[in-house]
């Protein structure tokens, strides 16, 4: 670990020495870094999408954790079946719930 550590500052040294250096200019410096001041007024975030994918990979992550651990051992086989069958059904509850909104 000390090894990986030393030639990844090593790294780190190099590409800070031989990286071209740009001024700070007072846009460089700005919010968002384009130099443009925006209002809060204008800055809304749809959160509820964020949350609804946020949902999904959840699913499917969990989904492809219990398929992927117990088919190597199939020692009941009716445990990975329900996993996935609530996996489906949860995300059709999910995508008429949010063609609902």
């Amino acid at each position: 670990m000390g090894l990986a550590l030393i030639v990844a500052l090593f790294i780190l040294g190099v590409g800070r020495e031989v990286s071209p250096k740009s001024p700070d200019t007072v846009g460089k410096l700005a919010p968002y870094a384009c130099g443009e001041p925006v209002p809060a007024t204008k800055v809304r975030m749809n959160v509820e999408n964020f949350f609804i994918y946020a949902v999904y990979f959840m699913i499917f992550d969990v989904m492809g954790f219990v398929l992927a651990t117990t088919v190597s051992q199939p020692v009941n086989l009716l445990l990975p079946l329900f996993y996935a069958g609530a996996g489906i059904i949860s995300i059709a509850i999910l995508i008429f719930s949010w063609r609902e909104h």
